[in-house]
């Protein structure tokens, strides 16, 4: 379910590798009861020690902190947005720019509980307040009915980079919510490839990055 990617008396960042919720959620096993058989001190921390989340489907890089000073710490850096995540992504179709920026807010859906929406000039059609949500992307290679991406997230709004990519008409292979061709890939093609921070207790510049690459996901874990 996870890899040690780096550990210390503070940190433990892992590379996800199941498409499990991070946190039980009712009776659902979750990759946190995982984690507390090897790392039991997670038992007594907020959130078992993620300091973040990432969707169910989504694999990659996680930082999770090892006691509660820590966690605080990490939570401080991620709202001074001082935590740098990179994604790779899969899309359906080749996106004609070699890079971009897509800065449209983000909201609930009226539809569906599931799901979010983009919330362009002139759509009402959504629940509560939408949020600003800002992604950066970059073309890494192109194929003949899809193409690579690495993304940035600027903004943490839920489903953002899912969302913002099919606003643009470049839905994430493998998505079962925004992607009604989802069939022609076993999995979400989304991965939380590197996060790049400064160590909360030895100021140390830390980048840790995902093993798991685009072209092998299907090999190595499907």
């Amino acid at each position: 379910m996870y890899k040690i990617l780096y550990e210390d008396k503070d940190l433990l960042v892992i590379d996800k590798l199941s498409t499990v919720p991070c946190i039980r959620l009712g009776d659902s096993y979750g990759l946190s009861d995982e984690l507390i058989l090897e790392f039991p001190m997670l038992a007594s921390i907020p959130d078992y020690g993620f300091t973040h989340r990432l969707d169910n489907e989504t694999l990659g890089v996680m930082l999770l902190a090892k006691n509660v000073d820590v966690y605080e710490k990490i939570r401080v850096l991620f709202e001074n947005k001082n935590i740098k995540k990179t994604y790779h992504a899969r899309v359906k179709g080749c996106v004609q720019e070699q890079e971009g920026r897509i800065d449209v807010p983000i909201a609930h859906s009226l539809k569906s509980t599931k799901k979010m929406v983009a919330v362009k000039d002139g759509y009402r059609v959504y629940r509560g307040q939408a949020r600003p949500a800002m992604t950066r992307w970059i073309v890494l290679n192109k194929g003949i009915d899809s193409c690579d991406l690495e993304l940035h997230a600027d903004t943490g709004v839920r489903h953002q980079i899912r969302v913002h990519l099919l606003s643009i008409g470049h839905p994430i292979c493998g998505d079962r919510l925004y992607n009604k061709d989802f069939l022609e890939h076993p999995s979400l093609m989304l991965i939380s490839k590197r996060m790049s921070f400064v160590h909360p207790n030895t100021q140390q510049n830390m980048q840790i990055e995902s093993e798991i690459e685009l072209s092998s996901m299907f090999r190595e874990f499907f």
